[in-house]
């Protein structure tokens, strides 16, 4: 097991040398921001719509990826009805451009369905026709946030590890902080390129949200040798639930209610630390080339 685990970090180690030694230098590239946790049930997809719209009402162009594989519930928060997916683009019925649908304030929405597993398995020049449809989104966005489905499987580790930047989302149950600990654990053992940020959802105190941040971070950095920094915290609010039966962001459905204020805070606080690193971006292009790349070869250990 420790052969096999230490070449899945060789492998990531050498894929993202490699890709990072590709991309041009004076290209604008977006930066990519994976939101995930360690286990169903905390408001992840809630989270990851809204903190998108925020973004996009702070005048970045933002795209959403729904990668969640088994429940895409990006398009239901919203009260959207996507007739493709990335699927039927990889099968080439239909083009990237065709599957993306227009959100609220100016976002863009890529579902993604079974199609992004399916990204694994396509051949060489499929993969190239692929990557120049994604490569034309690179400029026209800022920021591309990926809805990850819960819980540490594959997908959801390379989604994570390849990022620029890793928003782990939890809430102050017992359970919530042991599985979002095993997420970090996973994706620190692989190596992960990007900044950990942590944000406590459903607190019912800012006292709450610090406590229990600061529990996590503090094993993180003991057990794991991981920095991970309090980006926020999401107040528990009635608001939240009325906003997804209503099929609305939270954002714009009670844009003064406490977690909608919570959220956007978050998202400045996002932009503020993106503008501090120096570091390029990965980029959309090559964060998907990384992604199937590590999958491919994960066949073969």
């Amino acid at each position: 097991m420790k052969d096999q685990a230490e070449k899945l970090r060789s492998m990531a180690r050498e894929i993202k040398t490699r890709i990072e030694s590709e991309v041009f230098k004076g290209a604008k590239r977006t930066r990519i921001v994976t939101v995930t946790s360690g286990k169903g049930g905390v408001g992840k997809t809630n989270f990851a719509v809204n903190l998108a719209i925020s973004l996009s009402d702070l005048g970045h162009k933002t795209i959403l990826l729904d990668a969640d594989m088994g429940l895409a519930n990006v398009d239901v928060i919203l009260g959207l009805v996507p007739r493709y997916n990335l699927y039927h683009v990889i099968r080439q019925e239909i083009s990237l451009s065709e599957i993306i649908i227009q959100g609220p304030r100016g976002i863009q929405i890529i579902p993604g369905g079974s199609g992004i597993f399916q990204l694994a398995n396509l051949k060489d020049y499929e993969m190239k026709d692929m990557l120049q449809q994604l490569g034309k989104l690179e400029g026209q966005s800022d920021f591309l946030i990926i809805d990850t489905g819960p819980g540490i499987a594959e997908s959801v580790l390379s989604f994570a590890v390849m990022a620029d930047d890793i928003i782990v989302l939890t809430t102050p149950e017992p359970t919530s902080l042991t599985d979002a600990y095993g997420i970090i654990k996973s994706a620190a053992a692989m190596e992960a390129r990007g900044s950990y940020y942590l944000v406590v959802n459903r607190v019912f105190s800012e006292s709450q949200g610090v406590v229990v941040g600061h529990r996590l971070k503090s094993v993180c950095e003991k057990f794991l040798g991981v920095e991970i920094e309090i980006i926020g915290f999401v107040s528990e609010d009635r608001a939240v639930r009325s906003a997804v039966m209503n099929q609305q962001a939270l954002v714009i459905y009670a844009p003064a209610s406490n977690a909608a204020k919570d959220i956007r805070q978050i998202a400045a606080s996002l932009c503020e630390k993106a503008g501090m690193v120096t570091e390029q971006p990965i980029g959309i292009k090559g964060f998907f080339r990384s992604i199937t790349n590590l999958w491919r070869q994960k066949t073969t250990v």
